[in-house]
């Protein structure tokens, strides 16, 4: 895959002409029409073409454009993008949606700042799936091992492989329970859960409303840093700097948990190499049990609260089109109809208890952060199966450990740990919610000690 090149670095390549525009978005519409590419997009934009010529005239010009001017990105299929229809990675809406009136509040934020969107990328259906398998498109594939064709991760699984394949630095998806975080996980890049409520849903399609995370994905860090600050709207025209913490002055937590059980031994083997890189670095990494990741992941599994909220949304839908849903999509959804209003609201509840318990966990521990695997496993082989129950499995051991700090309302990031050439292994690294800045100074810190 090579040196993919990061958003601050081609934007200072952009002021310094000594990269056009014109020549990097070309280079992302060959590779979107690439073999590679297949399955990948539901749409591609062809004028962002003609858009980067015209910023690449207003900087010969030495008109005044925003840095980040020319760049593309891709987006998950559930953003509104005016004039364009969102479909959510499904037939369902294909007769009734309609062209978006308005670009949806984030991305308006990005466009704002000159940057390019490429086009609207492939995802699991209604967001419903931590796997990324969609068969209403061709197969789409983790980069890693095409040979076998392995599960991309999901639901932003087109997010993560546009990213992976050098199309584009940086794709916005989103995550309920894991959903930017297993992608990047599962292709070796960087992919973030913001803390909920800090980014704006409007113009999101949703799955839970209570849990939904607007998300960067992005060849680093400091992409998904300047994404996410982009996202905020707060973007003035400068490009913020991230400033990593002193590795000798952080402190991780492993917890003795189940986070830490059932790995499959490429992703035991990463994390160890990982911990002992930290360690080298100064960091002190501490193992300890913390209950509150176990309760969490207990309530993910035996009392999800994105369940009830995604049936009473789709509820009529089913009723009259329930046979062009994705067969796993539509069993998953209708799960959510044996749970009551009154249960739903005790959820609700034990989810408020849990995000509490977490943030007094760090301070009566003094970590800065706690660290554990993305997945317990590699991107598993796409499964040769219709067997609902068996997708079920995949899909829960997917979705186990990123779903524990949605469970909490934390926030969370995923960085590549596996040496080059192994199988793709995020390492997690999560904090209360609200610290979205401390998060992300600490992820700089990381990645910087594991690509020594």
């Amino acid at each position: 895959m090579g040196h993919l090149k990061g958003i601050r670095e081609l934007a200072n390549q952009l002021a310094e002409q000594t990269l056009t525009s014109e020549d990097l978005v070309t280079q992302s519409l060959e590779r979107a029409r690439s073999e590679d590419a297949k399955g990948l997009f539901t749409h591609i934009d062809d004028s962002v073409l003609q858009q980067a010529v015209a910023i690449d005239k207003a900087r010969d010009a030495a008109e005044e454009v925003s840095p980040l001017a020319g760049i593309p990105l891709t987006l998950k299929d559930l953003y509104d993008v005016k004039g364009q229809v969102t479909l959510a990675g499904s037939r369902v809406l294909v007769e009734t949606a309609q062209p978006a009136e308005a670009d949806a509040e984030v991305v308006g934020h990005l466009r704002d700042a000159g940057m390019l969107l490429l086009g609207r990328v492939n995802m699991s259906e209604f967001a419903f799936s931590g796997m990324g398998m969609n068969p209403h498109f061709d197969p789409l594939y983790s980069v890693w091992d095409r040979q076998t064709g392995r599960l991309p991760g999901g639901s932003s699984s087109g997010s993560g492989v546009s990213v992976a394949l050098g199309m584009v630095a940086g794709s916005l998806g989103s995550d309920t329970a894991g959903s930017c975080r297993i992608p990047a996980a599962f292709n070796g890049v960087v992919g973030v859960k913001p803390s909920y409520g800090r980014l704006s849903l409007k113009g999101v399609y949703p799955l839970s409303p209570s849990s939904d995370a607007p998300g960067p994905l992005a060849v680093d860090v400091d992409s998904c840093y300047l994404i996410d600050h982009l996202m905020t709207g707060q973007y003035s025209g400068t490009l913020p700097p991230l400033n990593a913490r002193p590795a000798d002055k952080l402190t991780f937590l492993v917890p003795d948990s189940v986070a830490m059980a059932d790995l499959d031994d490429d992703v035991a083997t990463a994390f160890e190499m990982a911990m002992m890189k930290l360690g080298v670095h100064g960091v002190n990494i501490i193992k300890q049990p913390m209950a509150v990741i176990d309760a969490s992941i207990d309530m993910f599994l035996k009392r999800p609260v994105a369940v009830y909220e995604a049936y009473q949304h789709h509820k009529s839908m089913l009723e009259t089109k329930g046979y062009l849903y994705d067969q796993y999509v539509r069993r998953r959804l209708y799960s959510g109809s044996n749970i009551t209003l009154e249960e739903q609201i005790q959820r609700i509840e034990e989810k408020k208890i849990l995000t509490r318990w977490f943030k007094k966990e760090f301070v009566k521990t003094g970590i800065d952060a706690v660290i554990f695997p993305t997945c317990p496993c590699v991107p598993p082989p796409w499964p040769g199966t219709d067997n609902i129950d068996e997708l079920g499995a995949i899909n829960l051991r997917c979705l186990r450990n990123t779903a524990s700090i949605n469970n909490v309302d934390g926030c969370s990031i995923s960085i590549p740990g596996q040496r080059a050439g192994q199988a793709p292994v995020g390492i997690m690294v999560s904090r209360p919610h609200g610290d979205d800045q401390e998060l992300y100074e600490i992820a700089a810190t990381v990645e910087a000690a594991f690509n020594v």
